[in-house]
């Protein structure tokens, strides 16, 4: 390691305290990080080591205390100052919005004078990329990469902004062994250049190796702090856990080598294949576990998940000699197969949900035998489900985000006790688990082997595969290379056969592969769309014109695509509010409303109008003010606080006219109906906000922000983006193109109907379902939008030219939404079988892409 280069203080956290409802995070922790020095923060988890970073990082406000950083002294700092700052971090989790491109994640990343100009990012980054030794696509979507790409991408902003300060939480808990020693050779460069660096894990044997201070938190205190050199490993783990740990890991099983052969196999797998893996047999007797291990990437870990049936595979399952006939989760659950995913929250646990509804969930049918819910059962049951593994949390009522990692493997384990399963797969058990909830894990998964339950666990770490497994299956290039009985599993021979296996292909710095399916993802999702939208409109105004030739008459024509103008821009309107994570049912009241008001000011001369116009569009500013108030600081669910304004616009719009109106004269409907070309200039301007929303929404700093806003607030805000602030711009915004939006549609009609443009709000999520934007938030085209407008115009048009009823419009469009829905999920489908089908009748031989390296072996504590 580097020699410190300085002694000054790249950052001191002084006297800081938080707490959240019910528990004291952090309790006066006082922490000074110097320059040309690696301190490490230690901790088990939920002792206040994410909470203490994040508020260094300004993602987390502290109740109280002060945060020094480049000279200055401050009560609390935004993200965005801190990075200015020279203070860069990578989370556990790495900070990444799924729908972003990895180009435009790391732009939001980068402080203001680190980055580069837009057009140029792409190649720039490729060029940082390069010189890191990653093989990285910029254009590839965040959501389409593993953790570990994740981690690698978040890694490389983070050194692009060349920090004073760098924070990494947890760093290597998803790099391989290579990639490990990669990293700890770019820290070295940083403390050369009198960086400081602040490291959390829980590898014991990588502290010692790459840090210089220490500082350990137990319960938010500071429970010791020194010279990392001045503690052996055992004196760390026990700073840590409070406490002495004499045995790591329970008893074995008392099988020989030769009683696990012989034995009867509880659960059999045979001739196992599928992407990433071939050929791949195992039985495991009931009461013993089975460890899979491997270098990572090498098929082991899309096994266990193929077993689990969550993944495609050919080959023949049993448990306790029944065959499972159909490879889906749940037929394997019938069968009394459980899976413990290492995803906990993003696939395992219902977030949101208490302790108590994550540890039933599996188990409905026995909580509730009548069909009603049984509160009194629940609590009987979620108490036998967690006995014996002293799980850390304030109430049972409790959600399970809020609990530490370790806390939340137990909910699982505890689940998956009260499934009484047959078979349990555990993938990654201790993954983020601090040391002393580890030893409580182990015991609990040999308990439940010795109470007759076969056992499949997937690690990385040699060390908790040798103290927990009876046998262990070594994989390389999807294949099993080595099975390790009784005394033969040992962390020297799981790890050398995996070695022996890969000494050809061990490189000194990660790579990442781009993803083409990111491609045809991007593609469908983006203005691609638009493109088959289009071909859509000609070939229905074709076969329209073709029926009747009067479709095409210049007026028909004229009155059509002046109604499209008004579903292009209320669907533009509309997506903005959807791609930061909410919807807006108060679009319709406000083109109602805005049409109301201009016709106040339509039967005198244009100025008079004009002001009309301006009047509407700012009671539509109003409005999106109102909504966004209600969503970002009274925290109202969107859907709850624009049906609200809906309902009191629509009164407004009622006692304004209570009938409807027509006062236009005909000089301002002659002006206002103006065509360039035969085209309404109203179209020519929805056209012209459409393409502004998607340079702005595509090519700005402020799109990347609304789309990181609602593909993950959380994430978003680590980035640096103020959500607040993209979700009130997007209501504002969508209040004041609804309004303009309801001129357009009084350009056609010439009336003030408060009851005229209500259908408009579903009409406006149908258009953006159709263009292929994601309902739940963070993508999303603007042309394709614009797109969409035009075809649900055109099939309202074509209908009475078609001699059909009006009912037709809602078939058809309804019938658009699901196509537009489910040709992606076929899509996926049909390539993971055809995936399975090759990879099943793939040569024997045939080589499996190496992938991610190893891991560092963690410390048995």
């Amino acid at each position: 390691m580097t020699e410190p280069t300085s002694s000054t203080p790249g950052l001191v956290l002084t006297e800081i305290t938080k707490t959240y409802p019910g528990v004291r995070a952090l309790d006066g922790v006082s922490v000074t990080v110097e320059r040309g020095k690696v301190h490490a923060i230690l901790g088990e988890n939920g002792a206040g080591k994410s909470t203490l970073v994040g508020i260094a990082a300004g993602s987390v406000v502290p109740d109280s205390g002060s945060i020094g950083l480049a000279g200055e002294e401050v009560a609390r700092i935004q993200p965005r100052d801190a990075r200015e700052k020279g203070l860069a971090i990578v989370y556990q989790i790495p900070a990444l919005a799924p729908s972003l491109t990895v180009v435009d994640s790391v732009l939001l990343l980068l402080p203001e004078s680190r980055r580069p100009q837009r057009r140029a990012a792409a190649g720039w980054l490729a060029a940082h990329f390069e010189s890191l030794g990653l093989a990285i696509d910029p254009g590839a979507l965040v959501g389409s990469l593993s953790l570990r790409e994740a981690h690698l991408i978040e890694i490389a902003a983070a050194l692009a902004s060349e920090p004073s300060v760098l924070v990494l939480d947890e760093p290597t808990e998803a790099l391989g062994g290579d990639e490990t020693r990669w990293l700890f050779a770019r820290i070295d460069e940083l403390l050369a250049r009198g960086a400081a660096v602040v490291y959390i894990t829980h590898r014991i044997p990588e502290v010692v190796e790459i840090a210089t201070d220490l500082t350990v938190l137990r319960d938010g205190r500071v429970v010791g702090r020194g010279r990392v050199a001045d503690f052996s490993e055992e004196q760390i783990v026990e700073l840590i856990v409070g406490r002495s740990l004499e045995t790591t890991f329970p008893d074995k099983a008392a099988v020989t080598a030769a009683d696990a052969v012989s034995a009867t196999p509880a659960f059999s797998v045979v001739d196992a294949s599928s992407k990433g893996f071939s050929g791949v047999s195992l039985d495991v007797a009931a009461g013993t576990i089975v460890g899979l291990a491997g270098v990572e990437g090498n098929g082991q870990r899309e096994l266990l998940r193929a077993l689990s049936g969550k993944g495609p595979m050919v080959g023949t399952i049993e448990v306790n000699g029944r065959r499972l006939a159909h490879r889906t989760a749940k037929a394997g659950s019938q069968l009394g197969i459980a899976y413990l995913p290492g995803d906990r929250i993003g696939e395992a646990m219902f977030g949101k949900m208490s302790v108590r509804e994550n540890v039933v969930a599996p188990s409905i049918d026995l909580a509730m035998p009548s069909g009603f819910l049984d509160r009194a059962r629940e609590y009987r049951l979620t108490r036998e489900g967690i006995a014996g593994l002293a799980l850390k949390s304030p109430t049972l009522e409790t959600p399970v985000t809020s609990l530490s990692g370790g806390s939340q493997q137990k909910v699982l384990l505890a689940r998956s006790r009260l499934g009484d399963p047959k078979v349990l797969l555990v993938e990654d058990p201790t993954q983020g688990v601090d040391a002393g909830a580890r030893v409580e894990i182990y015991a609990f998964l040999r308990r439940l082997a010795e109470s007759g339950v076969a056992i499949v666990v997937l690690s990385t770490d040699a060390v908790e595969l040798e103290g927990l497994c009876d046998e262990v299956l070594v994989f390389s290039r999807g294949r099993v290379m080595a099975r390790l009985r009784g005394d033969e599993v040992t962390e020297r021979a799981i790890t050398g056969a995996a070695v022996l296996s890969h000494h050809e292909q061990e490189s000194a710095a990660p790579t990442i592969s781009a993803v083409p399916a990111t491609t045809r993802r991007r593609w469908w999702r983006g203005e691609g769309q638009a493109g088959i939208l289009a071909a859509l409109v000609i070939a229905l105004a074709a076969v329209t014109t073709i029926v009747s030739p009067a479709f095409l008459n210049p007026l028909n024509v004229s009155q059509a695509l002046a109604a499209a103008a008004t579903l292009v821009i209320v669907g533009v309107a509309q997506l903005l509010v959807v791609m930061t994570g909410g919807i807006d049912l108060s679009v319709g009241s406000v083109v109602a409303l805005s049409g109301v008001i201009v016709s106040f000011f339509a039967d005198g001369d244009m100025a008079a109008f004009v002001v009309g116009v301006v009047l509407s569009i700012v009671a539509g500013l109003l409005v999106g003010v109102v909504n966004g108030l209600l969503v970002t600081r009274l925290n109202i669910p969107p859907v709850i606080a624009t049906l609200v304004t809906s309902i009191a616009i629509v009164g407004v719009a009622q006692v304004l006219r209570p009938q409807p109106s027509t006062t236009a004269t005909d000089s301002i409907m002659t002006a206002i109906g103006t065509t360039v070309g035969g085209v309404p200039l109203i179209l020519v301007v929805a056209l012209a906000i459409a393409v502004v929303a998607w340079l702005v929404i595509a090519r700005t700093r402020l799109g990347r922000g609304l789309r990181a806003a609602g593909s993950d607030p959380v994430k978003a805000n680590r980035m640096g983006v103020n959500v607040r602030a993209m979700r009130m711009f997007a209501t504002v915004t969508a209040g004041g193109l609804s309004a303009v939006a309801g001129f357009a549609l009084y350009t056609t009609t010439g009336i003030g109907d408060a009851n005229t443009g209500q259908t408009l709000t579903l009409t406006s999520v149908t258009a953006i379902v159709i263009a292929g934007a994601s309902i739940f938030g963070g993508s999303g085209s603007a042309i394709a939008v614009a797109v969409a407008g035009l075809l649900l115009e055109t099939i309202t048009s074509a209908l009475t030219f078609l001699s059909l009823s009006l009912s037709w419009q809602y078939w058809v469009q309804g019938a658009f939404v699901l196509v537009a829905a489910v040709i992606p999920l076929v899509a996926r489908r049909m390539r993971l079988r055809a995936i399975a089908l090759r990879a099943a009748t793939a040569a024997p031989g045939s080589d499996t892409p190496a992938g991610p390296r190893t891991r560092h072996a963690r410390s048995s504590a």
